[in-house]
């Protein structure tokens, strides 16, 4: 793996707040950067009317000399599209889809993949008011209902690959939301375990013993081969 992909890999593009939908004239915040480093990235977009667009006064705020974070004080529908950061080198991270909304439902669910075995939990919020779990909620995968309507909200414990795909939810009185993309990216393979407590002492016993049957040997051999020499002198000697 090449050290500008590894980089890729490391960049993050940090949504806040961490959902893909929102509601018109809310206020977001979009930050690129490395392990905490924005320097050397810049924020970018693609809209219905716009490609490759940086952060700029007719859209938001840049918040650094670089452009690699950007605040979108009053967000608009035509806000709605890909972003994205680009290294110095002009290579792409991973885009992540943003939706905003005139509708006044939306779906609050993770703006950024997910890793499978996360905790991951959908909320179904209506405009001008907090996601509300107590209320009725239907929520939608690929266009087709999960079961019963929920009381708002609707959680994957361990959230598998298999949940990947396109969501939304709707309220009786606000209709329904957008559909928004669930990535899930898989988990990292864990390392192989380590020797228990036991088995690494009887392995080290092992190697301890054979180094011992070793010395031993080696002080047999020369104590034969000097008996041998010192024999071999006497009967020199005698004849």
């Amino acid at each position: 793996m090449g050290i500008t992909s590894l980089c890729l890999m490391l960049s993050t593009l940090v949504l806040h707040p961490d959902r893909s939908q929102f509601f018109s004239y809310d206020s977001i915040t979009l930050t690129c950067g490395e392990a905490g480093n924005s320097g050397g990235w810049t924020l970018k977009r693609n809209t219905s009317f716009h490609t490759s667009q940086m952060c700029d006064s007719d859209w938001g705020v840049s918040s650094s000399a670089t452009a690699s974070s950007c605040v979108i004080e009053d967000a608009y529908p035509l806000d709605s599209g890909v972003y994205w950061c680009q290294s110095a080198l002009g290579e792409n991270g991973r885009g992540v889809n943003v939706t905003v909304t005139d509708g006044d439902v939306i779906l609050e669910s993770p703006g950024l993949p997910v890793t499978e075995g996360d905790e991951v939990t959908l909320l179904c919020s209506s405009k001008g008011r907090e996601a509300t779990p107590g209320s009725s909620a239907t929520f939608y995968k690929d266009g087709v209902p999960l079961g019963a309507p929920t009381a708002g909200s609707v959680t994957f414990p361990k959230v598998s690959e298999s949940d990947e795909g396109f969501y939304a939810c709707e309220l009786p009185a606000g209709g329904r939301s957008p559909p928004s993309w669930l990535a899930v990216n898989a988990a990292r393979a864990e390392p192989p375990p380590l020797l228990s407590m036991p088995w690494l002492l009887c392995a080290v016993m092992l190697v301890v013993l054979h180094i011992v049957m070793f010395a031993v040997c080696v002080n047999v051999h020369r104590n034969l081969a000097k008996a041998r020499a010192e024999s071999e002198k006497r009967a020199s000697r005698e004849r």
